[in-house]
């Protein structure tokens, strides 16, 4: 199996050249941030941070489609404070313009992989050594930072249910459970009614054609959502004659409270 979220997404590396101190880093875990620029992808923040003293920095940016790597990992990056700053690798996920669940998804879903991917490699425990902003105010005083909490709310999800899709990473990554719920759906209209659907399973979502089998074969519960396509005789079909009729399939699942 490739991953707990289908696949070892793609890491641009596009290194800084100001706002990287070159202080080496031996990390002790992570720190999840919010950009709090709606509508600014990955590549917005690099070119942002690229261009002048910022004194501010991050490892990672993640938006919709894209993860860059800005500075290595055994390097500090200005991100949360001194204490901070010496001790945690820093991801920002990049916020979508307005309301846009299909986009949020993407960047939890990126997220989740990468932070997951790293508690793999340092042999880190998700619930003690990762950190949202706010929890790095609380405990250090060197900063009022409370990101990344209410970009999760605004898409109705806490820091709770962040670190339990990590830890649920980390097991599978590291080889030791199945994934429990699989979302499959074609690109196209659908994505919203599979975007709601993965909100109420806390499940990612793959497409269709780009599926690995073996990421079905390791799926406890699989779902499609549009068409008529069952890969497995369990496989359970949202689908209606149109997209309306598809995501009003999803939300009488959601309001039926099964899963």
């Amino acid at each position: 199996m490739k991953g707990g979220i289908l696949t070892n997404y793609p890491i641009e590396e596009q290194l800084l050249s100001y706002n990287r101190p070159g202080t080496p880093l031996h990390p002790e875990g992570y720190v999840i941030h919010a950009t709090d620029t709606p509508g600014a992808t990955a590549q917005n923040e690099f070119d942002y941070f690229n261009s002048g003293d910022r004194q501010a920095s991050a490892h990672y940016f993640v938006d919709w489609t894209t993860i860059i790597r800005t500075i290595p990992e055994n390097e500090m990056a200005w991100h949360a404070g001194p204490t901070a700053n010496r001790k945690y690798l820093s991801v920002e996920m990049c916020e979508p313009a307005g309301y846009d669940p299909v986009k949020c998804l993407e960047v939890w879903q990126r997220t989740v992989w990468l932070v997951a991917a790293a508690c793999v490699r340092y042999g880190w425990v998700v619930r003690e050594h990762v950190f949202s902003h706010a929890d790095i105010s609380n405990m250090y005083h060197e900063t009022n930072h409370t990101d990344p909490i209410g970009y999760l709310s605004a898409y109705g999800r806490t820091w709770n249910d962040l670190l339990t899709a990590i830890a649920q990473e980390v097991e599978i990554l590291a080889g030791g459970k199945k994934m429990k719920n699989l979302i499959l759906v074609k690109s196209g209209p659908d994505e919203r009614a599979a975007g709601y659907l993965a909100d109420f399973l806390c499940a990612p979502v793959a497409y269709m054609d780009a599926v690995d089998p073996a990421d079905i074969q390791a799926t406890e519960k699989l779902y499609v959502v549009g068409g008529s396509n069952k890969p497995t005789p369990g496989t359970v079909l949202l689908s209606g004659p149109d997209r309306y009729a598809t995501c009003q399939a999803v939300l009488d699942f959601i309001h039926s409270g099964h899963a």
